[in-house]
């Protein structure tokens, strides 16, 4: 493979676990843009891996059944006990590689003994190819998918083009923003800040764009996620103590995928309702995740123009479940971003119990609040 694809190149890393994760994480075949620094000691990182390949020796070793539309249910349970710790494996990978990464999908390879599956996974679930028979003369599919997968453009791969690396000068200006808003007179609470934060060696400082108001976009730094989704697919949020790239003052970003359910409205509609509240987040805007139809501007800090509109970040998994099971029904999910004009520190760092009854306290006067709008 590394003999014709110009963009990646691939690595074994099975001797290596992930260089983010304990020994138990740990990929057959890594892959990268030629590009990129391998991280120090290790083969293996998620936070920069374009797509791993898990192998297993035998062909009985494939576990998913192929049974179309009828037979499905039966078929994974006499499958269950021989192939559950494979499919955890692909699970699990897929999982840390979605929590490392700002993606909108990723995408996977297994080859089990003389066949391979492609995956594809998204906040909605798993698409999986019917098997692959690769080493049959003539077949060219295994060699297709890479070579497909060597010319494809980031965006295509799955990489969320809303967000791309910060500027060294904007790194260094969220670190300054964390002391200045702290201050020198509580060292425990700057160092378990900049602990939640992440230091920037580990966890490289990103820039997220937010669409607000008649299409303005604003740009917002930010660390390691002080909550993140443990799941391959879900809401998948994530919670960030964030600069904003403008003003250099610190703000509380999160990021999920909202449901797409007819007549839900979404989070920072019930933010409006309610500002101004007692004990509500100081919402200031909110907003889909997406990207411009035509023009420039998605993630490169320009506002909407008139006439160009924004496709939304949606799953596209659901769309495809009624091919195989039609009595199954699943819930897609939209990219949603909420940007709070103050910044909020993780609940563990909390000062002790009395304070901890009172942040609990505000938080059911607040949904008594919700409930009540």
């Amino acid at each position: 493979m590394n003999s014709y694809c110009s963009s990646i190149r691939a690595y074994s890393s099975a001797k290596d676990s992930a260089i983010e994760s304990d020994a138990k994480y740990k990929p057959d075949i890594v892959f990268y843009e030629q590009t990129k620094k391998l991280p120090e000691g290790r083969v293996a990182s998620f936070q920069q891996m374009e797509l791993f390949v898990e192998f297993e020796r035998e062909s009985t070793s494939d576990p998913l059944p192929d049974t179309g539309k009828s037979g499905c249910k039966d078929q994974f349970r006499k499958l269950f006990n021989t192939t559950c710790a494979t499919r955890e494996r692909m699970t699990l990978y897929s999982t840390q590689l979605q929590m490392y990464q700002f993606r909108t999908c990723v995408f996977a390879v297994g080859i089990f003994g003389k066949v391979a599956r492609f995956f594809r996974w998204d906040r909605a679930g798993a698409s999986v190819s019917a098997p692959i028979k690769y080493s049959t003369a003539g077949n060219r599919e295994l060699a297709e998918f890479f070579y497909r997968f060597n010319r494809m453009n980031p965006v295509q791969r799955g990489w969320d083009p809303t967000v791309c690396d910060a500027t060294a000068e904007d790194a260094a200006a969220f670190t300054q923003a964390i002391r200045t808003v702290v201050g020198g007179g509580n060292a425990a609470l700057l160092g378990s800040l900049l602990e939640s934060v992440g230091k920037p060696a580990d966890y490289p400082r990103k820039k997220i764009s937010v669409i607000y108001g008649s299409g303005k976009r604003a740009s917002y730094i930010v660390g390691r996620s002080s909550v993140t989704a443990k799941t391959p697919t879900g809401r998948a949020t994530c919670c960030f103590v964030a600069m904003d790239a403008e003003t250099k003052g610190l703000v509380f970003l999160k990021d999920s995928w909202r449901l797409n359910m007819a007549g839900m409205k979404s989070e920072g509609h019930w933010y409006k309702r309610l500002k101004g509240g007692e004990y509500i987040a100081a919402f200031s805007h909110g907003s889909d995740v997406g990207r411009i139809k035509k023009g420039g501007g998605v993630g490169k800090g320009g506002n909407v123009k008139k006439g160009e509109k924004v496709r939304p970040q949606r799953t596209v998994t659901q769309n495809y479940l009624k091919r195989c099971c039609n009595s199954h029904r699943m819930m897609g999910y939209t990219h949603y971003r909420t940007v709070q004009s103050e910044f909020y520190v993780p609940l563990k760092m909390f000062k002790d119990s009395k304070n901890l009854t009172q942040i609990m306290h505000d938080i059911v006067l607040g949904k008594c609040f919700l409930s009540a709008a």
